[in-house]
């Protein structure tokens, strides 16, 4: 089935690969997306292919696009997913039940090729600033990121029931769940954690430390437990994590066809002040002739994974005009839901090293703009990959050195 908006004149193509991926996941247990998405004033929603029908006469609709993890290899030993958010009102972040015996710290080859040390000898990240991981949701009971958790303490302290910040979301203490459309954005697939993990699991001696020691995440879920999430959920996740105050966007996702309403929100994300990282994908590929959204898109800072011999991952896509820069993203080590952690690959491991990196410099310069992050990213950017980028292979201590002396 075809049809077309009266005002934009897309053309919708119902019957695509992406519904057929979504339909698929709904045979499976997961939730039935809708084929067609619709902006209806200034609200995006899913709606149905009879819905649409009507609705796209006066109002501008697209196919309803999947987007996935980006894992480029899931570990030998990795679990099964996550236990199911727990139910009913947040609980303060102490713990859902037991959690294994905490192991000491240890980080993995990528703080010594970023050259964390330096780094942290000159900030270790703010608490004022918030990086939102829009992805599966996160652990906020993980002994390691509990205490970096923004919570959102009108809500906390407010009246059970009541939104009572006025934000439209009743009880995001912990963030939200897109995916579920309820409050708190709790990880049940994992991916999401040992994102967060990477950006900012906190210095106490156990698990690991994150890129940004000292900054807040924010939960924003909108992959559901089986890594897959839409274009509507994700156009709202986005809305969100920018009125929550979010800095830094870490996504670690992509997948789908181009989505004008996706580009519109990340966009307006962008014109707000805020920084989106996204991973470059892991098909191998050179995005500059074959997109991969959401990397693709205008302004988006796009990023590739190397390994621990400082070369491309094998995984990686590439691009010396789409991809800005590459970051440690194979055999990772980060936080895992119920207290574990787990090794990871993945331009989705990449993302956030990139992402906490970028938290550094906003601790340091507050104020500091997209311009001036990607001119000093670039600049202090070790010299590797940069056939397959556009300034190499990512230095944290150069790059924070350069920010704290501007």
């Amino acid at each position: 089935m075809e049809l077309f908006t009266r005002s934009h004149g897309r053309r919708l193509s119902f019957i695509s690969i992406g519904f057929l991926a979504l339909a698929a996941c709904a045979k499976n247990g997961e939730k039935p997306f809708l084929p067609v998405v619709a902006k209806v004033g200034a609200e995006v929603r899913a709606i149905s292919t009879e819905d649409a029908k009507t609705i796209c006469k006066s109002n501008y609709c697209e196919d309803n696009q999947v987007y996935v993890t980006q894992f480029g290899r899931r570990h030998h030993d990795d679990p099964a997913p996550a236990p199911a958010p727990p139910p009913g009102p947040a609980p303060q972040p102490t713990g859902p039940g037991p959690v294994p015996n905490q192991p000491p710290e240890q980080m993995d080859y990528s703080r010594s090729i970023l050259n964390m040390s330096q780094a942290w000898a000159i900030s270790e990240g703010s608490p004022s600033v918030i990086v939102a991981v829009i992805d599966s949701g996160v652990d906020y009971f993980h002994p390691d990121l509990r205490n970096n958790i923004a919570v959102n303490t009108a809500e906390l302290n407010g009246r059970p029931g009541v939104d009572n910040d006025g934000n439209g979301y009743v009880g995001d203490v912990y963030g939200w769940d897109f995916y579920n459309n309820r409050p708190n954005g709790y990880d049940d697939n994992g991916h999401g954690t040992h994102c967060a993990g990477v950006i900012a699991a906190e210095k106490n001696g156990i698990g690991v430390r994150g890129i940004a020691p000292r900054v807040k995440i924010l939960p924003v879920k909108f992959l559901g437990a089986n890594g897959s999430g839409d274009t509507a959920d994700a156009v709202r996740a986005i809305d969100y994590a920018v009125s929550r105050g979010a800095k830094i966007l870490s996504n670690s996702w992509g997948g789908g066809g181009s989505s004008p309403l996706l580009d519109d929100a990340i966009q307006r994300a962008i014109n707000h002040g805020v920084i989106f990282v996204a991973a470059a994908g892991n098909e191998s590929t050179d995005i500059d002739g074959s997109p991969s959204y959401p990397a693709s898109y205008a302004n988006v800072i796009a990023v590739g994974s190397s390994d621990s011999m400082d070369a491309k991952s094998s995984f990686s896509n590439f691009g010396s005009r789409s991809v800005e820069v590459f970051a440690p993203g194979s055999s990772i080590y980060s936080t895992y839901p119920n207290g574990q952690y787990r090794v990871m690959s993945g331009t989705s491991m990449a993302t956030p090293q990139v992402s906490g990196a970028i938290a550094l410099a906003a601790s340091v310069r507050t104020g500091i703009t997209r311009a001036e992050v990607l001119e000093d990213l670039c600049a202090s950017s070790v010299n590797r990959l940069t056939e397959y980028s556009k300034c190499g292979r990512m230095d944290v201590a150069g790059f924070i050195r350069r920010v704290s002396t501007r």
